[in-house]
């Protein structure tokens, strides 16, 4: 007998375990890491608009978070019961976990682009000299 079943089921589980694991991830960055960022924003540029992406993260971090634990346990739930679409909702969440990390990620370090005020260009040799 063909041991495709078998290799596709590891496949499925493997993909399970990085779903999960990513899931994680973005878990602990919206009710760790963007509540930091939020306080470092406000001492950093008080008053100043942050940008459009940057606020819908700290806006939304309760429901990412929510989406990030509920996403992965449909995934457990899909496969345990063997449903044909099992592939489909673990893969498709694991492309957008990872998305969402690298948008976290942008979203929390663009702001900071912005700040040059506190930092002055270095001297060169010859304004040095003077």
């Amino acid at each position: 007998m063909s041991a495709a079943p078998e290799t596709g089921r590891a496949w499925l589980m493997a993909s399970l375990v990085v779903l999960v694991a990513l899931g994680g991830i973005n878990v602990f960055l919206a009710l760790f890491i963007v509540p930091k960022f939020e306080q470092i924003f406000q001492d950093a540029l008080p008053g100043q608009r942050l940008p459009g992406l940057t606020e819908f993260i700290m806006e939304d971090q309760i429901p990412l978070a929510l989406l990030a634990v509920v996403w992965p346990v449909g995934g457990i739930a899909a496969v345990w019961r063997r449903y044909r679409a099992a592939i489909w909702i673990v893969g498709i969440g694991c492309v957008f976990f990872f998305f969402l990390i690298g948008v976290t990620i942008t979203a929390l370090f663009q702001p900071m682009i912005a700040i040059d005020g506190g930092m002055e260009a270095p001297l060169t040799s010859a304004e040095g000299s003077r």
